[in-house]
């Protein structure tokens, strides 16, 4: 579950924006998959906080059958403000327990230094920040801000594990989708990584403020690891 919560969360360059943005605090429930096998769940939030700046959280832990031999959860956490219209990262971490795969990730934005003090497996580092730099987590979400205000997508910035990383994202066109959660026209948009000859597709529907409705990675030689909407309920009008 974590590899594709990995893959699919990328994140983008600095886009000049008015300074009010939609900001959806919804929250979400998918059904986490590989292959043909329900592995569990997964929740998507986002709130805002009293003073100001949000908090995006993502939590996914095996579910059914697969629980019985499965005990890991996945818990993703970014907390950030809006300055001159754009995201900005203030503070990132990640965890992931369980069979043996305890792992942790901790990143501090300090923008008035302009660098990132990083921590992951007790090694730390201190990274420099350029404008447009985003969390892995926070990344998903300004894909869905940058169409929100007809941006086009293209190139995306993502600060993990003590690397910028620049992703391409291909939109693949319009289509319809069918999930648990209903029918929805959805935007299609892929990232391919050469590296690892490895697709990441997610499917983003204009309804629910291009929220992903679907997400999917697939990789020669190993299983299809999907995301499928259950439900999704919007704390603020921005739901549409």
């Amino acid at each position: 579950m974590g590899a594709l919560l990995a893959a699919l969360l990328c994140s983008m360059t600095g886009v000049v924006r008015g300074a009010e943005l939609r900001i959806p605090l919804y929250k979400a429930d998918y059904s986490v998959g590989r292959n043909s096998l329900r592995l569990g769940t997964a929740r998507f939030s986002l709130t805002q906080n009293k003073d100001g700046t949000y908090t995006y959280t993502s939590v996914s832990r095996a579910a059914g059958l697969a629980a019985l031999f499965l005990s890991d959860v996945i818990t993703e956490t970014s907390r950030f403000k809006v300055t001159d219209g754009n995201l900005q990262p203030l503070q990132y971490s990640y965890d992931h327990s369980g069979n043996s795969r305890d792992r942790k990730e901790n990143i501090q934005f300090d923008w008035t230094k302009g660098v990132a003090h990083s921590n992951e497996g007790g090694k730390h580092h201190t990274l420099p920040l350029t404008a447009g730099t985003y969390d892995r987590l926070l990344a998903q979400l300004a894909v869905s801000v940058d169409l929100e205000v007809g941006q086009t997508v293209g190139k995306y910035r993502v600060l993990d594990h003590n690397e910028i990383n620049i992703y391409h994202m291909q939109p693949q066109g319009n289509t319809a989708l069918k999930t648990p959660a209903g029918e929805y026209e959805v935007i299609e948009i892929a990232r391919k990584d050469s590296k690892k000859n490895r697709v990441t597709t997610f499917w983003l529907a204009p309804k629910l403020d291009y929220l992903p409705v679907q997400m999917e990675q697939t990789e020669p030689g190993k299983a299809t690891i999907s995301l499928v909407l259950l439900d999704i309920k919007f704390n603020t009008p921005n739901s549409k």
